[in-house]
C-alpha cells in the first residue's frame, strides 16, 4: 500500500495528536543537576543544527551511557520524545538521551530522496550531524565515548541503518523501528566491525510494509531480509525463535566477536508497541495501524543495548599467557581471559623479558578484531599478540588493562549523494 505526500502529512499530524494525548508534559529543567535538560545548538557541516538533551534524574556528575534517538519523517523531535517515553527508561537506568532534529522534520537517510519521497534539493550530511552530536556530548564530558548507542523510528530508522553500515565503530549497538533497508545494502553495507542491532517492524504497517516495496529513493527489502543481512555481516549462527505479547522474535545470539541481531515482528502497524495504550493511539491507528500494548519498545531496546554496555575495567587483571615456541618475530597465539565482555589490551607485566606483547580484544566495539573460540566460555578470548623482541619468553604472564579512549571522530562524509 502506498501513501502519497498529503497522507504522510496527515500521518504526522495524527501521530502528533496521539503523542500529546498519551504522555503528560515534563519539565525541561531541574535545579541542582550538573547538566540541564533542554535544547542545544551546534554547528555541523556549516549549518546550525539542534537537538534536545535529556539527562537522567538524580544522576551523579560524570560521563554516562548515551542513546541518540532519531525521529520519523514530519515528526518533531519533541513529539518523538513524548510519544516513545524513552526518558522514563533513561531515568530508571541512568543513561543520557539526545534527540537530534532533522531539517524540515526530515532526514537525508541514505536513499536518493529525502525520507524516500522528496527530492534532495541540496546535499546535507545528516549522518555527520549525528556524529557531531555524539562528539559534542563526549567533549563536554556528558557521554561516555565507549558507551554510545543509536536508534531511530521510520525515517530515523533508515538513517540509523545508514550510519550502522558506514560508522559502526562509533556506537556499541543500534536499533530501528518501522524500517527496512534498501536492497542496495546487500552490496554497499560494509561496516568496519560487526553490528549489534535490534530491528522492529509491524505486520500491518501501511507506511513501511514489512514485506518490502519500491520507494522513490530505493527499493526496500523485507524486514526479515533486513535482519538476515546484518546476521550475515555479523557472522551469526541460525537464530532462535521466541514469542512475547503481540510479537514473534528471532534472535541471532551466536555471532562473531560477541555481536547479536534481534528481529521483532509486531502484530501491529506503524507504531512501536507500548506498555499501555490510550485514546490517542486509537486515533493514530486510523492512519498508522494499531499500536500494541504489553511490550514496551524502549525497554526492549535498552535491554538489548545493555548487553553491550560495558564500562571500562579499572586496574589490571592478571592472566597466564603461554607463548609456546615464542618466535623471534612475527606473531604468537596467547589466551586472553577477561572479567566479562570488556575490551582489553594485553601487555607483559613489569619484569618480564618482553614488553612488546600487544593485542586488542574486540567484543562489541573497538580495537582490532580478535575472534572468540566458539567452544570457549563467554568471557574467554583467543587472540594473536605481536612481539618485536628477539626472544619472547615462553609462558609469559600478561596484564589485561582497559583500552584507551577511542580517537576523535574521523572526518568522513556520510552524504547519500
Amino acid at each position: 500500500m502506498h501513501f502519497a505526500k498529503p497522507c504522510l502529512l496527515l500521518f504526522a499530524f495524527v501521530a502528533s495528536l496521539a503523542a500529546l494525548a498519551a504522555t503528560p508534559a515534563t519539565a525541561q529543567e531541574s535545579p541542582g543537576r550538573a547538566v540541564q535538560d533542554g535544547e542545544r545548538t551546534i554547528t555541523s557541516g556549516g549549518l546550525k543544527r539542534e537537538f534536545i538533551l535529556h539527562v537522567p534524574k538524580n544522576a551523579a556528575p560524570g560521563p554516562k551511557p548515551v542513546v541518540i534517538a532519531l525521529h520519523g519523517a514530519l515528526q518533531p523531535a519533541s513529539i518523538m520524545q513524548r510519544y516513545l517515553d524513552l526518558d522514563a527508561v533513561a531515568d530508571r537506568e541512568g543513561f543520557v538521551v539526545a534527540y537530534p532534529k532533522g531539517m524540515n522534520l526530515l532526514w537525508n537517510d541514505g536513499r536518493s530522496t529525502v525520507a524516500g519521497f522528496l527530492p534532495i534539493l541540496y546535499p546535507r550530511d545528516d549522518g555527520r550531524f549525528v556524529l557531531d552530536v555524539l562528539a559534542t556530548l563526549e567533549a563536554e564530558g556528558i557521554a561516555d565515548p565507549n558507551r554510545a548507542f543509536l536508534m531511530g523510528f521510520s525515517n530515523g530508522g533508515f538513517l540509523t541503518a545508514f550510519i550502522a553500515c558506514r560508522y559502526a565503530e562509533h556506537f556499541k549497538a543500534f536499533a530501528t523501528m518501522m524500517m527496512t533497508v534498501p536492497v542496495g545494502y546487500n552490496e554497499s553495507c560494509k561496516p568496519a566491525r560487526p553490528v549489534p542491532i535490534l530491528i522492529m517492524n509491524g505486520t500491518y504497517d501501511p507506511i513501511v510494509p514489512m514485506f518490502g516495496r519500491q520507494t522513490p529513493g530505493a527499493r526496500l527489502m523485507s524486514a526479515s531480509e533486513s535482519a538476515e543481512l546484518f546476521a550475515r555481516i555479523d557472522g551469526c549462527a541460525p537464530p532462535q525463535a521466541s514469542t512475547a505479547p503481540s510479537a514473534r522474535i528471532l534472535r541471532w545470539d551466536n555471532c562473531a566477536s560477541g555481536s547479536a541481531v534481534a528481529f521483532y515482528e509486531i502484530a501491529g502497524g506503524h507504531q512501536p508497541p507500548a506498555q499501555s495504550t490510550g485514546a490517542g493511539d486509537a486515533l493514530a491507528a486510523v492512519i498508522l495501524g494499531p499500536r500494541r500494548s504489553g511490550l514496551d519498545a524502549p525497554q526492549e531496546i535498552w535491554s538489548f543495548f545493555k548487553r553491550f554496555d560495558v564500562a571500562p575495567t579499572e586496574g589490571a587483571v592478571m592472566a597466564d599467557a603461554a607463548a609456546p615456541g615464542a618466535p623471534a618475530s612475527g606473531t604468537v597465539a596467547i589466551p586472553l581471559v577477561t572479567p566479562g565482555a570488556a575490551p582489553v589490551m594485553a601487555t607483559s607485566v613489569p619484569g618480564a623479558r618482553s614488553s612488546a606483547y600487544s593485542a586488542t580484544a574486540s567484543h562489541a566495539n573497538g580495537g582490532a578484531p580478535i575472534l572468540r573460540n566458539p567452544s570457549s566460555p563467554a568471557n574467554a578470548w583467543q587472540g594473536i599478540a605481536s612481539t618485536d623482541d628477539d626472544a619472547a619468553p615462553a609462558g609469559a604472564r600478561v596484564a589485561l588493562v582497559p583500552l584507551p579512549p577511542p580517537s576523535p571522530l574521523r572526518q568522513r562524509s556520510t552524504s547519500a549523494q
